[in-house]
């Protein structure tokens, strides 16, 4: 699941319209269910514009792993893209260690709700990333710019549903059958990266100079397009 399902929201306004909406989709799901949810959220956090520029820990944590990504295409590998992050002394370490110090240098101490949601995304694409060997060996899994694409499609994906999810989860428990949660959850996934990967274009992810402007304004269009896309449905 998501977040923390402990989160449940504010009160008044948009948060009731959000929370009137997640029941909904909780008891009968649906893309259209889904998507107003989706909505309800966005307008309790003040409409397309005020989500988007909330999510400022995403985007940092974006840029920071599309840096990572992109290094990552040479002949070293996730090696060559460690060195490049200046972590290189994680070159050798056991997967644990890897992905500890990749997530505190790249997602911080997630000591807040906007923190812990991006920090999570940065947990799934990473963990999808590296090689379950005990032994790793990180020049094996070299990116190509098709790799890379993926693997920032999935952030974005995973951020855009950690953001919405801790009202919509408390919904979810409430109907107190896994199967019927998973399903849901699963809609709901399923729509956001529908919604992501129809947003995801030029220019190539291997062109853009993540750690300046051009790697900011890169997340934060995608994430601002997926929330105007969504505010539509309310």
């Amino acid at each position: 699941m998501g977040t923390s399902a402990s989160n449940k929201g504010g009160t008044g306004g948009g948060w009731t319209e959000f929370k009137r909406n997640s029941s909904y989709f909780a008891r009968y799901g649906g893309r259209q269910r889904a998507a107003r949810a989706l909505a309800g959220y966005v307008a309790a956090m003040g409409g397309a514009a005020a989500a988007a520029a909330a999510a400022v820990a995403g985007t940092r944590t974006g840029q920071s792993l599309g840096t990572f990504l992109a290094e990552s295409t040479g002949p070293e590998g996730l090696a060559g893209g460690l060195e490049a992050v200046g972590l290189g002394h994680l070159v050798g370490e056991d997967r644990f260690t890897i992905l500890s110090e990749l997530l505190t240098a790249f997602g911080g101490t997630g000591n807040d709700l906007e923190d812990q949601a991006a920090r999570d995304a940065l947990l799934d694409v990473l963990d999808e990333l590296l090689p379950q060997d005990d032994d790793l060996q990180l020049e094996s899994v070299q990116l190509d710019e098709a790799a890379v694409s993926e693997a920032l499609s999935r952030y974005i994906e995973l951020l855009v549903y950690n953001r919405a999810i801790p009202v919509i989860d408390v919904r979810l428990e409430q109907l107190r059958n896994q199967t019927l949660i998973q399903q849901r959850d699963r809609e709901l996934r399923d729509f956001i990266s529908a919604l992501v990967r129809l947003k995801m274009q030029e220019p190539s992810p291997l062109a853009i100079d993540w750690q300046g402007a051009e790697g900011k304004a890169f997340i934060e269009s995608i994430v601002g397009a997926v929330y105007e896309q969504l505010e539509e449905w309310q």
